[in-house]
């Protein structure tokens, strides 16, 4: 879903944004796209993906006068937490955690940040700013800045690096 809902909506929508020559298309990622020490890895991965796809549909979809841009918000109050109510009845009930396991913790905080996060306008008002002003990145939560400022810093140290014994 995180991967492959992203691609099979851009497989969907541009090639009717190029045939009529505009449009803008959003990606939503997760400040987890933008540093993997935030949480869950194989979830990192995806948001990533996304971030790289996005990327790359910047450059490929410009000339043809659409927009992209990528969605990396951090906690939002969404209802996730209720998304097991859109369950279809053939697949049976949802396998249940067991409460005292480290899998569970894990979820319970994570649903007690969704609780506290941003309301979904909040988001809705920087997206619709950000696709106004042609902005590829759109944040929600300032307070991210440092968790993702030690991995640029990372990676300039590391090209830095390759720069001077060049």
């Amino acid at each position: 879903m995180n991967l492959g809902g992203v691609v099979n909506g851009v497989q969907a929508a541009y090639a009717a944004m190029i045939r009529q020559g505009f449009g803008h298309i959003v990606n939503t990622a997760s400040m987890a796209g933008m540093n993997p020490g935030l949480g869950f890895n194989p979830y990192a991965a995806t948001k990533f993906a996304v971030v790289a796809m996005s990327e790359g549909l910047s450059a490929q979809l410009k000339p043809h006068g659409i927009g992209v841009s990528v969605l990396c918000p951090s906690y939002v109050r969404t209802g996730i937490g209720e998304s097991g109510r859109n369950r279809p009845e053939r697949y049976g009930e949802a396998p249940q955690l067991d409460p005292a396991s480290p899998a569970a913790q894990v979820v319970a905080e994570i649903a007690r940040r969704l609780e506290a996060g941003i309301d979904p306008g909040e988001v809705a008002a920087k997206v619709l700013a950000a696709i106004r002003n042609e902005e590829f990145y759109i944040f929600t939560h300032p307070n991210m800045r440092e968790a993702v400022d030690g991995r640029f810093a990372a990676i300039q140290a590391a090209m830095d690096r390759v720069t001077a014994n060049s």
